[in-house]
């Protein structure tokens, strides 16, 4: 009898090891919350469910709102902090692409972007994917590449497993999604989860198993719902569980430590520089890798100098001679807004609502105005006065040498961030409140405001640069329509939804074209002399689907452009075709900047500064 026991014992021993459960939890994603809204109450049902069941913890991963508004991120964490167990947020596209504090409130609200932590022999992991203030694919920050490093490089010497959890899926859509895979594939990663797609799904994540969790609210079904994960020995279970609901049964059951049947399914193709080596004309002369990312464009100096801006908020001056570092200064928070130049002094807004005017030898802080909101957009300066957007609370006006505000414009409901436009008597910019808004230059006072008849603020002229030309304001936005209207009165001229386009535009030296990037391989010439739409050339420039809002800029006999791929692309518009392609690397081009002779320089979003020239 007592040997019988021992085998009882020994077998329930035995299924309790093989089939066990080692850890469970809930993933919730895509909630897109509005306050007092159906999404907010069941995101408060969905805590109140999670709060009697039996879970670990709780991952939120990403697109907790719809525009990234403080109202909307703050009714989304009263709501999870009435969650009884631990829970885990990192950020979505919709929080770092509209953010209204430029990511500033989702830290304070969640401690931050980021987590890591243990449990259950596991290591958990999540990191921010942006995109960053603009349109774009998404993005891991050239600094959070390093902390994951640095965060698994302790799992690889204890030889535990790691679970990954992003918003964006490690695929194309994610612009250094290789850089990702590489460094959770040496960590021995087992699973990624994803959001982003609205659906339950599996992929290939170079190697590692991955799965997309389902959005809270789903178009074929109409309870909200969410993601429970059982994770047991060797195998992890994926369910769905609608609002009061019995959970669904497993819709993917995977041995982790066996993931051959992902074997079968499509893995992103790795980026192809071979693009270069068919314009060898091509010369790449100032070459620069920050440990950071960089947002901003590249302000240069007489040629001798350049200075930007990075994601951790240093504001550095290099010489391009020697590449040496001249000065540096810090500030809070990534930064968005170009430095902008004139004689001794650079200027340059910042996140925590300061434009501040510093040495341009030293670094040193000449004078500051507090804004009050981010700033995020460029200035333009002009006989010494600067004319720049001060986040979402004014638009500023104001004397380089001294810091003296001359006058500002208080008329605005969203953030202003793209660069304004002066004609002689105007100045022109847009804002994420819907308008386009005409200053008088002198006095500050408002000439005309006009919208697109959209009423969705993501529609918005609210990250693009107006061209002005023969009397007229030129503008495209989200809403896919270029538009003419009259410099003086406002009123719109012509409007053209024809040609897809976004927010990538620029303007010919005389003035007389201007210049769209469509959102699918072409590039078009406008005319800005008629009274009507007229198409005077149009190019296939290859460059696929296309959303990066980089301004077009032009040089002599050149139109240059960037992409959201990191290709910088010449176009002739003489006699339109393509002059080189260069593939500086492989995210966004922020801004380009011409020399006004043979020199461009470019800034993209994973940390590289380059200067291009054909021979």
């Amino acid at each position: 009898m007592k040997k019988y026991c021992i085998i009882i014992v020994y077998l329930l021993f035995s299924f309790e090891a093989g089939f066990g459960q080692k850890l469970s939890f809930a993933l919730l994603t895509d909630l897109h919350v509005n306050p007092s809204s159906a999404s907010d109450t069941a995101l408060r049902q969905m805590v109140d469910e999670i709060n009697k069941a039996v879970y670990d913890f709780v991952i939120v991963s990403g697109d907790l709102t719809n525009t990234g508004s403080n109202a909307e991120l703050e009714t989304v964490a009263d709501a999870l902090s009435k969650l009884n167990k631990p829970y885990y947020v990192i950020p979505g596209n919709h929080e770092t692409n509209w953010s209204e504090s430029a990511g500033l409130r989702f830290n304070q609200l969640f401690g931050n972007d980021r987590f890591s932590f243990r449990k259950n022999g596991f290591v958990m992991i999540g990191i921010n994917t942006g995109p960053f203030m603009r349109m774009g694919d998404g993005l891991v920050k050239q600094e959070d590449l390093h902390w994951l490093s640095r965060q698994l490089e302790q799992t690889k010497k204890n030889k535990e497993q790691v679970i990954a959890f992003n918003h964006y899926p490690l695929n194309d859509g994610l612009s250094n999604w290789e850089s990702v895979t590489e460094i959770l594939k040496k960590s021995n990663c087992i699973l990624s989860f994803c959001g982003h797609g609205h659906r339950l799904a599996l992929f290939n994540f170079d190697g590692i198993p991955g799965i997309m969790g389902r959005a809270m609210m789903m178009r074929d079904s109409k309870l909200p719902g969410y993601n429970i994960v059982e994770i047991r020995n060797d195998s992890m279970l994926v369910s769905q569980k609608e609002l009061g609901k019995v959970k669904d049964n497993p819709q993917y059951q995977l041995n982790y430590l066996n993931p051959k049947p992902i074997n079968s399914l499509e893995v992103s193709k790795k980026p192809d520089f071979s693009i270069n080596n068919d314009y060898p004309g091509v010369k790449v002369g100032f070459h620069l890798e920050d440990t950071a990312s960089v947002f901003t464009g590249p302000c240069v100096v007489d040629g001798k100098t350049l200075i930007y801006g990075n994601s951790v908020g240093i504001i550095k001056a290099i010489s391009i001679e020697s590449h040496k570092l001249i000065w540096q200064t810090k500030v809070q928070g990534p930064i968005y807004s170009t430095p902008v130049n004139w004689k001794s002094v650079v200027a340059v807004g910042t996140v925590d609502g300061k434009i501040v005017g510093m040495n341009l030898r030293n670094g040193k802080e000449l004078w500051k105005i507090e804004a009050g909101t981010p700033v995020l957009g460029d200035g333009i300066i002009e006989n010494g006065v600067l004319y720049i957007g001060g986040g979402s609370s004014a638009f500023y006006k104001i004397d380089m040498a001294s810091g003296k505000v001359i006058w500002k414009f208080e008329g605005i409901t969203g953030l202003i961030q793209g660069q304004p436009a002066v004609s002689e008597d105007q100045v022109v910019f847009g804002a994420w409140d819907r308008h386009l808004y005409c200053l008088d230059k002198n006095t500050g006072l408002l000439l005309w405001k006009w919208d697109n008849g959209q009423q969705q603020k993501l529609y918005s002229p609210g990250n693009i640069v107006p061209a002005i030309a023969n009397g007229k304001v030129f503008v495209v936005a989200p809403d896919r329509c270029m538009t003419a209207l009259d410099l003086r009165s406002g009123e719109q001229i012509w409007r053209n939804c024809k040609y897809k386009v976004r927010e990538s535009m620029g303007i010919s030296e005389d003035k007389s074209h201007i210049y769209v990037k469509l959102m699918n391989d072409s590039v078009i010439a406008v005319s800005t002399l008629n009274n009507r739409f007229k198409l005077d050339w149009s190019i296939n420039a290859g460059f696929g689907y296309e959303h990066n809002p980089c301004a077009i800029v032009t040089l002599h006999d050149q139109i240059i452009v960037g992409t959201r791929e990191g290709v910088v692309i010449s176009i002739n518009p003489v006699d339109p075709k393509i002059n080189w392609k260069y593939k500086a690397g492989n995210s966004a081009v922020n801004k380009l900047f011409s020399d006004g002779r043979n020199m461009i320089f470019v800034t993209l979003s994973e940390g590289k500064i380059i200067s291009l020239e054909k021979k």
